[in-house]
């Protein structure tokens, strides 16, 4: 054998031997790469919830308009009806009318308050009243006039007695410098208005042999009062109150009429914030 012929032969076998080798050793797994470090997550800070906005309220409803009317009714002494009276308001509002067949007018879209009415005819004495108006669908007056005293009625002359009369007491002959007089009492209690810090007001508006006329206004109470010597008549004026007198209570409006025997003692006591005014008439 050659010498290049043995020199391949050896490279050959060594050659198979590494093979053999390489094949017969276990593989070792490929490395494997470290998962890529990640950044430590901070927590979130978190935000607290918004305010909820404040809604804006709904729209205020206007409230309903108030209808205020005044139904007044005006009757005489006896009751009827009194028409063709002129009636005038005055307060918050000002208001006329007249009332009609049945004595009633009607004032329509008051307001709320106080108001003065005011009553006027030919028929009639002039009254004035207070009244208190209050919301509500109608406000009730009821008011009572005096007629004015028939200044046409011709006197009838006089007869001729059939018998003889029984004797009189003589009649006082007239003074030739007699007068009548007159007065508007409605005007004249408007200027001569009890004062607020006043309990009692009398005044003395007409006098005539052994009669005598007072206005009697009053605020507090005028208690036990008599007259032993006279009988008295009182008609109120204005003013509401109560009469006592032998145990019994009489209510008084504007337009009662009351009697009072003499010897008899009588309290009167108004009611509400006006004072009670009186005409005290004192006949002997």
């Amino acid at each position: 054998m050659s010498m290049r012929t043995l020199i391949a032969a050896t490279a050959l076998a060594l050659a198979t031997s590494a093979v053999a080798q390489t094949q017969t050793q276990p593989q070792k797994p490929p490395a494997q790469t470290p998962p890529p470090a990640t950044a430590t997550a901070r927590p979130q800070q978190t935000q607290p919830p918004a305010a909820p906005k404040p809604q804006a309220p709904p729209a205020a409803q206007a409230a309903p308009v108030v209808r205020i009317s005044m139904a007044v009714t005006v009757t005489d002494l006896t009751g009827e009806a009194a028409p063709g009276v002129k009636v005038s308001l005055s307060g918050p509002v000002a208001r006329e009318g007249t009332t009609a067949r049945d004595g009633t007018v009607r004032f329509q879209t008051l307001r709320a308050g106080t108001y003065r009415l005011r009553f006027e005819s030919p028929d009639f004495v002039t009254f004035e009243r207070e009244v208190a108006v209050k919301a509500g669908p109608v406000n009730e007056v009821e008011v009572t006039l005096s007629r004015v005293p028939d200044k046409t009625a011709t006197p009838q002359p006089p007869q001729a007695p059939a018998q003889a009369a029984p004797a009189e007491p003589p009649t006082p002959a007239s003074s030739a410098s007699a007068n009548v007089e007159l007065i508007a009492l409605p005007d004249w209690i408007e200027r001569n208005l009890i004062g607020r810090s006043d309990s009692q007001r009398e005044t003395v508006v007409g006098r005539a042999p052994g009669a005598t006329a007072r206005v009697v206004q009053v605020r507090d109470p005028i208690k036990d009062r008599v007259r032993g010597d006279a009988d008295e008549m009182l008609y109120v004026v204005a003013g509401e109150g109560v009469l006592r007198a032998k145990g019994r209570d009489h209510d008084l409006t504007a337009g009662s009429f009351a009697v009072v025997p003499r010897g008899v003692s009588y309290t009167l006591e108004r009611r509400g914030r006006n004072p009670l005014i009186v005409l005290s008439m004192v006949s002997k």
